[in-house]
């Protein structure tokens, strides 16, 4: 085969393998309104059960079916057992699931604690489903 024609036909391979592979890239996934789930040992001992995060819509903090109380507040304050905090006492057999989901708007107007890291303390070890969308 003559130069020119090889030239030709390896530039037109070339030429077409990069157009397949461009018209080949995937579109990014829609966002789907799923929860994100983190699962935490809430101790005896305060501590942070989840970070802050700017851009969460919502979030919703679980209690499984055992019994104690846990003590919960957004940051920056620190809760402290049965006294400064939102405190849910747990039974063994629960009639409803037990979640406790922030107001979307305060009186004030501004957003209810949910983009804010979340501190927790319990009457005995207990994991705790925190829900983030």
């Amino acid at each position: 085969m003559n130069r020119r024609i090889q030239f030709f036909l390896a530039a037109l391979a070339t030429a077409s393998m990069v157009a397949g592979a461009y018209v080949g890239i995937g579109k990014a996934q829609p966002t789907l309104n799923l929860p994100f789930a983190t699962v935490t040992s809430v101790t005896t001992a305060g501590q942070q059960i989840i970070g802050s995060n700017p851009s969460r819509r919502s979030i919703q903090i679980c209690f499984p079916a055992v019994a104690g109380s846990v003590t919960f507040a957004p940051a920056p304050i620190t809760p402290v057992s049965l006294t400064t905090g939102i405190t849910v006492t747990l039974t063994a057999t629960p009639s409803t699931p037990i979640c406790y989901t922030p107001p979307p708007l305060t009186a004030s107007g501004t957003t209810g604690g949910a983009g804010a890291a979340w501190n927790a303390i319990a009457s005995t070890t207990i994991n705790v489903t925190v829900l983030e969308w």
